[in-house]
């Protein structure tokens, strides 16, 4: 029985490895499975972007390991399809690796992998978090090189960046700020970690400086250390070359230069300067202005003289002072006569008189001293040894007034220009001059002075049809409204403008004709007709010019002139009723009796006497009629008053003051109800005023 047990406990256990044999041929072992093979053991070292993690492979279950490492992520339960550091060995035991490129103040998961031919095992996951961002470490700024008056060169070390991109990098400056920072003024050189180079321009000459390097990344920005420095003091410009000269003529050249530092301070002015008597020019001599700052520019030399020598140098001005270029020299074409000289159209053509001119385009480099047009009637090549104008000087477009041309003649003319060279012409052209016709723009001068027997006019002539004007002046008619010369005249000579004519021998109280005539060898033209009516014959009682007619000069009477009636007009009432002659105690020098001396009679007294109440002053300040030139008549001038007072009218039977003095404390009066004169009235007694004017 015993044995039978044994022997079937045997046959179990054949079968059971029969069975284990048969499963091993039909299936591989799954090492993923296998619990225990893998532990992950620690972290440490967590920064912002790395970490140490440690694992161990406890067993390969006879299949050698491929690949061992660690994998992580931010979820649970990393693979190796994810994120994972291989390790550098495949063996069995305790390893450490280093995981990096994690983001920074984030929660990781990672776990120990081992691979060999039946699949990946893992380990237990340990979780970590990584240290927050910072602002990136700057390790030195570059000490300040290459010192200019305006730029220098800097830069920095930056050693790491916090775990957040360096998105800007370079140097910041100030002349005040003593710890710069980004607000004031950068440069921006790039991104990222490790050295760089700044480059410091528009700085300001002799000035401390304060710089630092910066860094920043998405946290902030970090700073070097704190430097300074000094910028060289500005110094004149650096003018390089002056331009070979080209493009010359007799006045003209082209030149240049380049203008390649600044020194410091900004160019304000450059150009050439030039001059024929010093090799060594200044702005002080000829110079052009071409632009500021630096760079090639072109000048333009104008106003040389003809077959000169000169010197040009490029200069460039600044706060300091000028620079000059090299000098070079530079010789003028020899001066010929101008050229480019046209001849105008002829317009305007009268019989004596049209319009030309011309234009000169080149002066030949030499100043045109003298130009205008030529002209002949005989020659079809007029010179200026011929009849000329001369209009201006230098170049350019000129208008030219042809005169003293014979009417209905054929002229030929052409522009000339001199200068010192010699003089040259324009084409020929020809023109015909208007024949002759009877003078025109005639007018008759308004009537004036009428009297009973006289009168003036005149007229004015503006053209004597291309003719010698050998008569003008004015004729008159009182039976025709159209007067000619056949009619009464006046001669006044010869030629155009205006003229005066004294119309004599006329009836009074009659309408006469008159217009102005001018007779050249044409014939007669006439101005325009003016009437007028002559005075009628005067009297004494006579209304006339402001009053009445108190007398009329008789031959040998001061102020009568024959065939003409003057005299004395009376005011048709009294100034006054009781007036004194005043001045008493004051002798008037001067006054006289004698007819029509009383006018300058009042001026002695008003130029002695103040007072505006007196006679002559009453006379004198008056204005009736129309007329202000009344004054108190003379002792003879009341005489003719008194004598035709009936006549005139409006006298009392009083004594009336003349304007003739007697002694210093008298004067002379007349009583016109006994015809008695008084040479001793005294000046402050009150007698009447009557004041008197001259026709």
């Amino acid at each position: 029985m015993k044995k039978t047990i044994i022997n079937n406990v045997k046959i179990l256990f054949t079968t059971l490895i029969s069975i284990l044999l048969l499963y091993s041929c039909t299936e591989e072992f799954d090492y993923g499975k296998s619990e225990n093979a893998v532990k992950t053991l620690e972290f440490s070292d967590v920064l912002q972007t790395t970490a140490m993690v440690s694992g161990k492979v406890i067993t390969d279950n006879g299949a050698s390991l491929s690949s061992r490492g660690i994998c992580y992520s931010i979820n649970n339960n990393p693979t190796i399809s994810g994120t994972k550091t291989p390790d550098t060995q495949s063996t069995l035991g305790s390893f450490t690796c280093a995981l990096i490129n994690l983001a920074p103040s984030t929660t990781y998961f990672a776990r120990a992998y081992a691979t060999n031919g039946y699949g990946t095992a893992y380990g237990n996951e340990i979780s970590f978090t990584t240290q927050a961002a910072t602002i990136p470490i700057i390790s030195s700024t570059t000490a300040v090189g290459f010192i200019t008056q305006t730029t220098a060169v800097a830069g920095g070390t930056i050693t790491n960046s916090g775990a957040s991109n360096v998105t800007s990098r370079g140097v910041c400056f100030s002349k005040t700020n003593t710890i710069p920072t980004i607000t004031d003024t950068k440069t921006n050189d790039g991104t990222g970690i490790g050295q760089y180079s700044s480059s410091l321009t528009n700085l300001t000459p002799n000035t401390l400086y304060y710089i630092r390097a910066y860094a920043t990344n998405g946290v902030g920005t970090a700073y070097g250390d704190v430097k300074s420095f000094t910028t060289t003091s500005a110094t004149i410009p650096v003018v390089s070359i002056t331009t070979t000269a080209t493009f010359i003529t007799q006045t003209t050249a082209i030149s240049g230069g380049n203008v390649t530092s600044e020194s410091g301070a900004t160019v304000t002015s450059r150009g050439v300067c030039w001059s024929n008597t010093t090799t060594s020019p200044t702005i002080l001599n000829s110079k052009t202005v071409d632009g500021t700052g630096l760079g090639t520019f072109t000048s333009s030399l104008t106003g040389l003289s003809a077959n000169t020598t000169y010197y040009v140098r490029a200069y460039a001005t600044n706060s300091v002072g000028t620079a000059y270029g090299p000098a070079i020299s530079v010789r003028t074409l020899s001066a010929t006569i101008p050229t480019g000289v046209t001849t105008n159209t002829i317009s305007s053509i009268t019989q004596t008189t049209a319009t030309s001119g011309g234009n000169i385009s080149n002066d030949g480099g030499a100043s045109v001293t003298s130009r205008g047009v030529c002209w002949s009637n005989i020659t079809s090549s007029p010179t200026i040894t011929n009849s000329k104008t001369v209009d201006g000087s230098g170049i350019g477009s000129f208008t030219s007034s042809l005169s003293g041309l014979t009417a209905n003649t054929t002229y030929y003319v052409r522009a000339y220009a001199t200068n010192s060279a010699g003089t040259s012409y324009g084409s020929v052209i020809s023109f015909t001059t208007l024949s002759a016709t009877i003078p025109t723009g005639i007018s008759t001068t308004s009537i004036s002075s009428i009297s009973q027997n006289t009168a003036s006019s005149g007229g004015t002539i503006t053209g004597d049809g291309g003719a010698s004007i050998t008569s003008h002046g004015v004729c008159w008619s009182s039976s025709t409204s159209s007067p000619t010369i056949f009619n009464s005249t006046t001669d006044n000579g010869s030629g155009i403008g205006s003229f005066t004519s004294s119309l004599t021998g006329l009836t009074a109280n009659t309408t006469y004709y008159v217009r102005a005539y001018s007779t050249n060898s044409v014939g007669t033209a006439y101005g325009n007709t003016i009437s007028f009516i002559t005075l009628p014959n005067l009297s004494v009682g006579q209304s006339y010019q402001g009053g009445i007619i108190a007398y009329i000069f008789v031959s040998g009477d001061s102020g009568y002139i024959a065939g003409q009636t003057h005299g004395l007009i009376a005011t048709t009432s009294n100034q006054s009723a009781g007036a004194q002659w005043g001045c008493s105690g004051t002798s008037i020098t001067g006054t006289s009796t004698t007819l029509g001396t009383g006018l300058a009679n009042t001026s002695a007294i008003i130029g002695s006497c103040s007072t505006t109440t007196i006679a002559a002053a009453l006379c004198n300040n008056l204005s009736s009629g129309g007329y202000t030139d009344w004054y108190l008549p003379s002792y003879t001038d009341l005489t003719k008053l008194y004598l035709n007072q009936t006549t005139i009218g409006g006298f009392s039977a009083v004594s009336y003051w003349s304007s003739s003095q007697a002694s210093s404390t008298t004067a002379y009066s007349i009583n016109f109800s006994t015809g008695t004169g008084n040479s001793s009235s005294s000046k402050s007694a009150l007698m009447y005023v009557r004041a008197i004017r001259k026709f």
